[in-house]
């Protein structure tokens, strides 16, 4: 699994992350996040706001919560 955060540096960004850590952590995963400011491969997925959670390529609904629980709820989905 890979997972990418789209931003790097604002507030919701630093949330997102180590809520993203935490949740990686609470389910078992072993995988790394990389934070992603290349111009190039956010527009190519076409991303308008951020931090936007990309999970094995594919962008996450936007306007999700960036809670714990919300993003283990979508590592969830993207294991099955």
């Amino acid at each position: 699994m890979t997972i990418e955060i789209l931003g790097d540096g604002c507030s919701k960004c630093k949330v997102m992350k180590k809520n993203v850590q935490q949740a990686i952590d609470d389910l078992g995963l072993h995988t790394e996040v990389s934070s992603v400011m290349d111009p190039e491969r956010i527009a190519k997925l076409e991303v308008l706001y951020l931090p936007q959670l990309v999970i094995d390529g594919q962008v996450t609904p936007s306007g999700i919560s960036i809670s714990v629980e919300s993003i283990k709820e979508l590592l969830r989905n993207a294991n099955t």
